[in-house]
């Protein structure tokens, strides 16, 4: 079991950090805003402490398992976590996904018995936010006490096809997804006849540049 990871973060992508302890480097899965704010905020070459969860991921075969981390930099954040996806149907990887309101409001609406609240969490359909009530009411109540108001996960805008490519180049290039979003926004509003993503990155390469020579 490992439960707390200490190094170096040596990148942050999209949904992972990649850290290095020892000479050796861990992946660590993590919510995407917690990543956005650590790469946007100067984290990377600096020392991390994560809070960790250590699970086994199943393969598309039975023979394939696959070991992984979750990381958090807030143990109360883990501790939570942890809980969370003790519920049956609501695996590692759609939790991370749902978490884009404070956990507070999540707690708040568990302990209220709030389905229309928990609907709103990416995946999380009625049935399944009758199962997480049902199975968390009642110990959850210390979460929602806590004053911290930023949510973990991202709220996902769907871009249009061709924007898909260039938010990926983006994210590869350690911008912060809703960063790149926002550069994308503003290239295409720009220049309506981008066909295609090369177009696209050109386009959002002339605005940074200009931006630049203004100021």
């Amino acid at each position: 079991m490992i439960s707390r990871l200490r190094g170096t973060l040596v990148q942050v992508h999209d949904q992972h950090a990649l850290v290095e302890n020892g000479g050796l480097y861990y992946e660590v899965l993590l919510p995407s805003a917690l990543a956005d704010r650590l790469r946007n905020d100067g984290h990377v070459s600096h020392e991390i402490v994560f809070e960790t969860i250590y699970y086994i991921e199943a393969g598309d075969r039975k023979s394939s398992h696959f070991p992984r981390l979750v990381g958090f930099t807030d143990p109360i954040d883990r501790e939570f976590f942890s809980l969370f996806t003790q519920v049956p149907g609501l695996g590692v990887k759609k939790a991370l996904k749902s978490l884009i309101i404070p956990i507070s409001d999540i707690a708040t609406a568990i302990e209220g018995k709030d389905a229309a609240c928990l609907c709103r969490l990416p995946g999380v359909g009625g049935r399944l936010a009758e199962k997480i009530i049902a199975e968390l009411n009642g110990k959850t109540a210390k979460f929602a006490l806590s004053k911290v108001r930023e949510p973990l996960a991202a709220s996902e805008q769907r871009p249009v096809p061709l924007a898909e490519d260039a938010l990926e180049v983006l994210l590869q290039l350690q911008y912060g997804r809703r960063e790149a979003q926002e550069m994308i926004r503003e290239a295409m509003q720009a220049n309506q006849t981008i066909r295609s993503a090369e177009q696209l990155i050109t386009e959002i390469f002339r605005n940074e540049r200009q931006a630049k020579v203004k100021s």
